[in-house]
């Protein structure tokens, strides 16, 4: 028996439209790279004037930050409270990043820093800075540095 020829012709198969996950208006940024993240941070820390605009920018609401000596603040509240601690004890601060890796999910910055502090020494910091990243902004971060390098003088 002969075989039946099939037409030539493609049927056209009607799929339905892709529905989109974004509602109109609420169009979300794409979240950035870790790399721009770090230009960010180092960009924005650099700044003489770093403060609560800059911290919205760089931190998730619910963020930590633990400093050498072990002392954590929570939040941008307890941020802003370290940038007031901070600024109680020196008069200004140049950073310098020195080197900057870039990981999966997180964000290693050396710094070098010369702060002037308010009793009138200039300390030389040197600090390594790991930044934990989650949806473009800083969630975790842990500074090491020796803490002894900022107490002020004892007296003999």
């Amino acid at each position: 028996m002969a075989k039946k020829k099939r037409s030539a012709k493609k049927r056209s198969v009607k799929r339905p439209a892709k529905k989109s996950s974004r509602t109109k208006g609420s169009a979300k940024k794409p979240a950035a790279s870790l790399d721009a993240i770090a230009r960010k941070i180092v960009r924005l820390t650099s700044l003489p004037t770093f403060g609560m605009a800059e911290l919205k920018q760089l931190y998730h609401e619910d963020c930590t930050s633990q400093e050498a000596g072990g002392n954590v603040d929570r939040g941008i509240a307890g941020l802003e409270k370290k940038g007031q601690r901070w600024a109680q004890m020196q008069t200004s601060t140049t950073w310098k990043a020195t080197h900057v890796w870039v990981g999966p999910k997180s964000i290693c910055i050396e710094w070098d820093a010369t702060v002037n502090t308010r009793d009138g020494r200039t300390v030389k910091l040197h600090e390594v800075a790991v930044h934990e990243i989650k949806g473009g902004k800083i969630q975790d971060e842990r500074f090491y540095y020796d803490p002894n390098a900022l107490a002020p003088p004892t007296t003999a």
